[in-house]
């Protein structure tokens, strides 16, 4: 599964660069409310990234070395369904909601004119599960030549966005943070779930 998701995800971007670019709007997620919207995006943008490659090459990275692993543990359906990025979609989707309700003129000038792409909520939720059912394997982050356990790796990227969606620290505001917490909380409720269910099946009560 990791290698056909990966090899959608080239294909998508080399096609919608080179070939089609009109495209990128209509698979994009755009807010419920504008007029670009449509039913499939939800799961289309997740196979769409910005023209910047580096966009898609951070994502398609983190999927190659952490994905395997924990399609292995929970096998091919379930990662499938897990990859799906709901999460992601759903806490931006409830907030965008709030922010269009409440702060109606500051949200018509930012987050209603710009779509979301990219696959990076449902990779924050892979992060998360590594880091529940890995905690002290440890990973080399390049260019930095030195192993360092998942827990402090993958935890500090998690504290990151997680202060950069509440603005303590400085954020890009192309980059969608609340989206990576989004991912990261789904990730981790799923893996716990499925887990703590595939354990009790061996209970002896």
């Amino acid at each position: 599964m990791v290698k056909n998701l990966l090899i959608i995800n080239v294909m998508v971007y080399l096609g919608i660069t080179f070939l089609a670019p009109e495209l990128f709007e209509t698979f994009a997620l755009w807010f419920f409310k504008n007029p670009n919207f449509k039913i499939w995006q939800p799961i289309t943008h997740m196979f769409v990234h910005s023209f910047d490659i580096s966009h898609l090459l951070g994502n398609m990275i983190a999927l190659l070395f952490l994905g395997p692993a924990i399609e292995r543990w929970m096998g091919s359906q379930r990662f499938l369904f897990f990859m799906c990025g709901i999460g992601a979609f759903l806490t931006v989707a409830v907030v965008d909601f709030y922010s269009f309700t409440f702060n109606n003129a500051y949200f018509m000038a930012t987050s209603y004119r710009i779509p979301s792409v990219g696959a990076s909520g449902a990779v924050y939720g892979i992060m998360a599960a590594f880091l529940w059912l890995y905690p002290n394997e440890k990973l080399v982050l390049f260019p930095i030549p030195i192993p360092i356990k998942v827990k402090y790796l993958i935890g500090f990227y998690m504290i990151k966005e997680l202060l950069a969606t509440f603005h303590i620290i400085g954020s890009n505001p192309s980059v969608a943070h609340l989206a990576h917490i989004g991912g990261a909380i789904f990730g981790f409720i799923m893996v716990w779930y499925w887990k703590k269910n595939d354990m009790d099946k061996y209970r002896i009560n």
